[in-house]
């Protein structure tokens, strides 16, 4: 797998969550929207797609694509580099309508339906915009070396994670869901 395919890999798992928050608005429109997997969301949010994936786009592949002669602002990395931090913007105003709505502050709910779907909104498109044109770009022009380099440098912060942070956050996409058809369990538990 080379670098690029990492990172679409890397899409995929925070496609899966980005798929699953309309869900969430669902389910606490419904009243059946559980705080700890929302919670759990944030957590995936700030530590995989942001310290985990845009930290390897912003310090490690756009960089190695400036070196190729890709601008370093505007169209397309200056763009990217904004919508990562309108990214930790939102998710700092997530952590903190999770805490109101679990408060119960008057309009946190309705604060927290639209983060969640800004959220999704800027996710669908940044996710878009880095498959569709970034990537196939990045294609033409990385080297092997660009390559050796970038899969060397992923692994480096990968360690500094560490492989059980990402296994624990990709297990936790892979089993996210918050769809209110299921309804409550047994015992309570909303879904």
């Amino acid at each position: 797998m080379n670098a690029i395919e990492e990172m679409t890999a890397e899409h995929r798992v925070i496609e899966i969550v980005i798929k699953s928050l309309p869900d969430a608005v669902t389910a606490l429109d419904h009243g059946r929207l559980n705080v700890q997997k929302l919670r759990g969301l944030a957590e995936f949010l700030r530590d995989y797609a942001d310290r985990r994936h845009h930290q390897r786009e912003e310090g490690i592949f756009f960089p190695i694509l400036v070196k190729r002669g890709v601008p370093g602002q505007g169209c397309p990395i200056g763009g990217l580099n904004n919508e990562h931090e309108k990214a930790r913007a939102l998710v700092t105003a997530l952590e903190e309508c999770i805490m109101r709505y679990t408060w119960q502050e008057a309009g946190a709910g309705a604060a927290l339906r639209r983060t969640l779907q800004e959220i999704a909104q800027l996710y669908k498109k940044h996710l878009w915009m880095e498959d569709a044109m970034v990537f196939p770009m990045a294609e033409k022009l990385l080297t092997e070396a660009d390559n050796r380099e970038l899969k060397e440098r992923f692994a480096e912060l990968d360690r500094a994670i560490g492989p059980d942070a990402i296994m624990r956050h990709e297990q936790f996409a892979g089993g996210l869901s918050f769809n209110t058809k299921a309804g409550v369990a047994p015992g309570g538990q909303k879904f």
